[in-house]
């Protein structure tokens, strides 16, 4: 025989034991789900009786703690009623007392009220106004200088870029004039078919780059420079922002320190 005769016998056999073994667990699960309906019928039906039993019994306490709770209630209210008549009767008392008394305290407190308030207004605005007054010349100072200030440095910048274009305006003079010699020089040679054409064109692309190069550094300068002076300008307005907002603060301190004094 074969070895897959063999395997096959083994397969069919395997599958006959399980099929056993599978009707086996079907018919024990079917007894084990017939006895757990019993058993939780059982049980349910005890549960239902428990239930019913416990409903009657708490519903006779509920019934006896009712009808004592209305017994203690009445009485407690009657107590309380007696008592809240007495305690009104004498609160009644005691609060007419207290607002006479409170009525007087305030009576005074507010006449020594208006009369502290009346002498701090006086103080305070004297020395509000003696700190306007000291803060308007500090300003009027500052922004004198700051004037004195900003018009030299425009008087300084504008001279130095006075001079720097005319400078630039000369240096570009010459190198016109230097290109005009090269061009001519060029067209000379050209025309004469000369063997120095291409060093002669060689030499003027190579002039004419490095004056692009100079124009476009000069330009770059006045960019940096107008830049630097801007900024300058900027910092300037900056610093004597700061300086008369720290001044301000000092003089706010020492106004305080005064007042603390007093």
């Amino acid at each position: 025989m074969g070895s897959l005769t063999q395997d096959i016998t083994r397969l069919c056999g395997d599958i006959t034991t399980l099929r056993d073994s599978r009707q086996a667990l079907m018919g024990h699960v079917a007894r084990q789900t017939l006895e757990m309906k019993g058993a939780v019928s059982g049980m349910r039906a005890g549960f239902r009786k428990a239930h019913a039993d416990m409903a009657k019994r708490t519903k006779d306490e509920q019934a006896k703690f009712v009808a004592n709770m209305a017994t203690d209630v009445s009485g407690m209210l009657k107590g309380f009623h007696k008592e809240h008549e007495q305690m009104a009767a004498q609160t009644a008392g005691e609060l007419g007392q207290f607002v006479s008394d409170i009525e007087a305290e305030v009576t005074g407190m507010l006449k020594g009220f208006h009369k502290a308030q009346s002498q701090m207004a006086a103080k305070t605005k004297k020395s509000n106004a003696r700190f306007v007054s000291d803060m308007s010349g500090d300003v009027a100072r500052k922004l004198n200088g700051f004037r004195d200030a900003r018009s030299a440095m425009d008087k300084s910048s504008r001279q130095e870029r006075k001079l720097f274009t005319s400078n630039l305006q000369t240096s570009v003079a010459g190198m016109r004039q230097e290109v005009a010699k090269d061009l001519s020089g060029a067209r000379y040679a050209w025309s004469g078919l000369s063997p120095a054409v291409h060093k002669a064109r060689e030499e003027a692309e190579r002039k004419l780059k490095h004056q692009a190069e100079l124009r476009v550094k000069a330009e770059a300068e006045l960019r940096a420079r107008e830049e630097v002076e801007r900024k300058a300008a900027a910092q300037a307005q900056l610093a004597a922002k700061e300086e008369a907002e720290r001044e301000k603060r000092e003089q706010a301190a020492a106004l305080g320190k005064k007042k603390e004094k007093k």
